[in-house]
């Protein structure tokens, strides 16, 4: 047997040696090329950044500035004198407990507007639905004034509930992404639930929500990521450096550090963009393949 499986793998490999390259072997080779640079570009900026806040200020100014990191000059200072400096702690904190409950929000609220507007049958859906989808050609930053003006009036400005509660619901776009994922779903499944006695409460938390994770899974990351990173509105609402968000706070952290008669340099910015990275990249790592299914959602018609 083992003759046998010698000779064959010596065929196999004198194929595989005269075998020519063809116009289809050329095109793949140049597209994984391709591909490597775009990478290595992409990724570029993320290690310089990681790179350069682990390395003191003298070793920034050099010319030509060196690719690789001086690896016996790394050092923990830049965070140390960070952390000291600014309240990056309490920074972290409020952006974890924002984006936590605005992401919480919008799959409980959009799953549920999803689900209606999929599955559920009632006067004036498709015109509410088409109403609704309008509201989405409003430019976003027309409603910031009037958003902010009820803000005040009801004395949330520089709280939590102005940093959580305006985006609580996640918008068009989250009830959108549920409604086309559960639209491929047969309708049957939660008709045989109806005629098995189960209320529309349960059917939408037992049989509706485990169906719908993988919409679930892609509209919790990118809402994660967006509330991570969101800037502007927190600048408005907040002004105490004890309601700041990790994004806002790091651009304003210029202006703390000067009041207590001390400089910043890159070295420390690139620590405190490091910090607000962390999240963002392990949320891509651990979840990329869900990246991936948010292309398809809703291309299939059910």
């Amino acid at each position: 047997m083992s003759t046998v499986a010698e000779t064959r793998a010596k065929r196999l490999a004198r194929v595989g040696a005269e075998r020519e390259w063809g116009l289809e072997d050329i095109v793949t080779l140049v597209a994984y090329v391709i591909l490597t640079v775009w990478a290595i570009l992409a990724l570029f900026p993320i290690y310089w950044m990681i790179k350069n806040s682990f390395e003191p200020m003298q070793m920034l100014v050099i010319w030509p500035p060196r690719i690789l990191p001086w690896w016996e000059e790394l050092t923990l200072d830049n965070y140390a004198k960070l952390a000291h400096r600014a309240p990056m702690a309490r920074w972290f904190l409020n952006s974890l407990v924002i984006t936590a409950a605005r992401t919480a929000g919008t799959l409980i609220f959009g799953a549920m507007a999803g689900y209606s507007f999929a599955k559920l049958r009632f006067w004036g859906r498709e015109v509410l639905f088409w109403s609704l989808m309008s509201v989405i050609m409003i430019p976003a930053f027309i409603t910031i004034i009037p958003t902010y003006q009820v803000i005040v009036w009801l004395h949330w400005d520089n709280t939590f509930l102005a940093l959580i509660v305006p985006g609580i619901t996640g918008g068009i776009g989250a009830m959108f992404l549920i409604r086309q994922f559960l639209r491929t779903l047969p309708t049957e499944i939660m008709e045989s639930a109806r005629m098995d006695g189960a209320s529309e409460p349960a059917i939408f938390w037992k049989l509706v929500m485990p169906l719908a994770k993988p919409s679930l899974a892609v509209l919790g990351i990118y809402t994660f990521v967006g509330n991570w990173n969101s800037f502007l509105w927190p600048l408005i609402v907040t002004r105490s450096k004890e309601m700041r968000t990790l994004p806002v706070g790091l651009s304003l952290i210029k202006e703390f550090i000067s009041s207590q008669s001390q400089s910043v340099g890159s070295p420390q910015y690139m620590a405190g963009a490091t910090v607000a990275s962390v999240p963002t990249i392990l949320a891509f790592l651990l979840f990329q393949r869900y990246f991936l299914k948010g292309i398809t959602i809703g291309a299939i018609k059910g």
